[in-house]
């Protein structure tokens, strides 16, 4: 009998040593970037999007994330830039509507700042990309994460054509965003 329940808790405890399980609180987080055209700032955001997230700080090692953005929520300041976006030389959302950041590979670099290496999917081309971000608050209840991220927008197919050089639109793109989450 006594070995019954041994065995019982050696199956639970994989369980206990998981990292907290998140739900993102939509209204409290957004996913913005900003590109470069004629030397010009021009940004945007992603107004929707999911995620898996199981973090814990002290468990990194069992720490993973998969946020899934709908490419087809694109908002910037000009509706023309939106139209443009979506078009098939850009995300071409109709063939890929969503893009992927996945990552398993969790580090603490100071005080709450973390950087996450993983990949990010965008077109059906799949690159490494590494995130870096402060966790402003961190409760049994709650979480907030600020941070950024740089891409190379030509890796991901992302402008095509006309688009494909660099010297109108250049190849770099910020990424910032924010995550507040409660734990389910």
């Amino acid at each position: 009998m006594i070995l019954s329940w041994v065995r019982i808790l050696l199956l639970l405890m994989p369980l206990a040593t998981n990292a907290a399980t998140w739900q993102i609180i939509p209204k409290e987080s957004a996913i913005n970037f900003t590109a470069t055209q004629n030397g010009a700032p021009v940004s945007g955001q992603f107004k929707s999007f999911s995620g898996e997230i199981n973090f814990d700080p002290t468990q990194l090692a069992t720490s993973n994330v998969r946020i899934v953005v709908d490419i087809n929520s694109v908002m910037a300041a000009y509706d023309q830039v939106v139209d443009t976006l979506k078009t098939a030389d850009w995300f071409n959302v109709k063939l890929f509507p969503q893009a992927i950041f996945k990552s398993s590979n969790f580090t603490k670099t100071g005080d709450n700042t973390y950087q996450a290496n993983g990949t990010l999917t965008i077109r059906d081309k799949t690159a490494p990309i590494m995130l870096t971000f402060v966790m402003e608050e961190y409760s049994k209840s709650h979480a907030r994460a600020k941070g950024t991220a740089t891409l190379q927008r030509t890796t991901f197919g992302v402008g095509q054509g006309e688009w494909a050089k660099t010297d109108e639109i250049k190849d770099e793109v910020k990424i910032n965003f924010t995550l507040a989450a409660t734990r389910n």
